[in-house]
């Protein structure tokens, strides 16, 4: 029974095989159709790069960084040695670590050859040398066949300043008085009051100050010498306090050597309308507030009024050498005539004032009169007088970090007009000046532009018309009035400091 069990199986296998055959060519052929499909599908589709690719190629040159390569101080100085000290005296230790290299050893400055070492090295000759200084707090200089030990290190260092001390005074002075007496003109009258603002250094001395520094920082046992004609400082200590001196020495240059440009621009703002008295700061935010480079610092107490005396605001520097000035003054210039009357640039060390003038001079007859001499006759007498006019700056700059605090002392002037005086047959002529002073402290961004304003003018002048009609009633006289601002901006940069000592 298993047997035809058997038979019948596989005759079913058989028939099933058959008929898988007669249908593969029919599913090799849909397969093959449906793949072709698949694939004109796949090509019809655009690519899209990765907006980060994977591998990126640069066709600049790699160059591995190379450690610095200090060559050996001797010949012996790089060879490997092993030992223990217990107690021992430091000539013998060093006189048994050196005798392979035939080396002597020399003690100075009254060293103790007893002085005790006890130590477990194993390193270089050098690294040797190098832990036994630390450990005794010698100096210790190396030849090729001496050994020198000292007490004390002796060190020279540049100062990265000029000889001499500096001296200035700025502000007003508290002995101004009232009234002083003239040469000619009788009395000159001052209005001003007797509050006075100063800011003075009788003698700021760079040397001065190293000296009581370097004090400060020598042993009791130590000397130094200060030689100004060379700019250097000579000192003679323990080694430890000579590298005390040497890090403080090398901060003290590198602030010396930090230098500041201050960009300063007078701008007149003569303004279109009659009525307007001062710049409407308000007009000037909203102008310039589209690009984000006003700030203004009273903004978080109170609203800048028009014509505000002594407003103050910092101007970001966007892009170019002058963007966030550029900015200020084409929103001034929707206001009235803009005018850049001077643009100087001043340079100047950390904490070292600077001076910038540009004046104008006039001359005047300031005196007239006539010298008589008996039998001979009589002569004119002319005195010449000179004015003069323009713009004084006085800066003392501190960087500190990315900040430059500024001590200003400014001074605006202006020939207004010179008037004629008679009197009998003599005429003298009388200058009339405008000017304009301020003296203040202020902290700036690095790039940044602080402004000052409130210097306002004020001229008054009269035209007349003479018509027929009008000549027969006396003419028309009409005053004109015309108001003008100046503006002031200041744009610190600090200047990258070069390396020192």
């Amino acid at each position: 029974m298993s047997s035809i069990l058997g038979r019948h199986l596989l005759l079913i296998i058989v028939i099933l095989g058959l008929l898988a055959c007669e249908q593969t060519p029919a599913n090799y052929a849909q397969a093959q159709h449906q793949a072709t499909e698949r694939l004109a599908a796949a090509y019809g589709q655009v690519s899209e790069p990765s907006a980060a690719p994977i591998i990126q190629y640069d066709q600049g040159f790699f160059v591995p960084p190379i450690e610095d390569y200090r060559p050996p101080l001797t010949s012996w100085s790089e060879h490997w040695v092993e030992f223990q000290l217990a107690g021992q005296g430091v000539r013998q230790a060093l006189t048994d670590l050196l005798m392979p290299y035939h080396v002597s050893v020399r003690l100075l400055d009254d060293i103790d050859p007893l002085t005790p070492l006890s130590m477990n090295f194993a390193g270089t000759v050098e690294q040797a040398l190098q832990q036994i200084a630390l450990l005794t707090g010698f100096a210790i200089d190396s030849s090729e066949r001496l050994l020198s030990v000292r007490r004390f290190e002796m060190a020279e260092f540049d100062v990265a300043f000029m000889a001499g001390a500096t001296n200035f005074f700025l502000g007003e002075d508290a002995r101004a008085s009232r009234g002083q007496p003239g040469q000619m003109f009788g009395t000159v009258i001052n209005n001003e009051s007797p509050q006075y603002l100063n800011f003075t250094s009788e003698s700021l001395s760079v040397w001065d100050d190293l000296r009581a520094a370097i004090q400060v920082l020598l042993s009791s046992d130590g000397t130094m010498v200060i030689n100004q004609s060379s700019t250097s400082v000579l000192v003679k200590d323990y080694p430890q306090h000579v590298e005390q001196i040497r890090a403080y020495l090398l901060q003290q240059n590198q602030r010396l050597t930090r230098q500041v440009a201050v960009d300063v621009q007078v701008i007149d703002v003569t303004f279109n309308d009659r009525q307007q008295a001062g710049i409407d700061w308000d007009l000037v935010y909203q102008s310039s507030a589209a690009g984000q480079v006003v700030n203004f610092a009273s903004q978080m107490l109170s609203p800048i009024q028009p014509g505000s005396p002594a407003s103050a605001l910092s101007v970001s520097q966007q892009s170019g050498r002058l963007a966030g000035s550029q900015a200020i003054i084409r929103a001034l210039s929707q206001q009235g005539v803009v005018e850049v009357s001077s643009h100087p640039r001043i340079v100047s060390l950390n904490n070292q004032i600077a001076k910038i003038v540009l004046e104008d001079n006039a001359t005047y007859l300031a005196s007239a009169g006539t010298n008589a001499t008996a039998n001979v006759g009589s002569s004119d007498i002319l005195i010449p007088g000179v004015v003069t006019t323009g713009f004084e700056l006085y800066v003392l700059p501190k960087v500190a970090n990315a900040q430059v605090v500024m001590q200003l002392s400014t001074s605006l002037s202006d020939l207004v007009a010179i008037d004629q005086i008679s009197s009998g047959d003599n005429t003298i002529q009388t200058p009339h000046t405008n000017r304009k002073k301020f003296f203040m402290k202020a902290m700036v961004a690095d790039g940044e532009t602080l402004l000052i304003s409130g210097l306002k003018n004020s001229k008054r002048q009269w035209r007349e018309q003479r018509g027929f009609a009008s000549w027969l009633l006396g003419g028309q006289r009409e005053a004109y009035h015309q108001h003008s601002e100046t503006v002031l901006l200041l744009t610190p940069r600090i200047l990258p400091a070069a390396a020192v000592l």
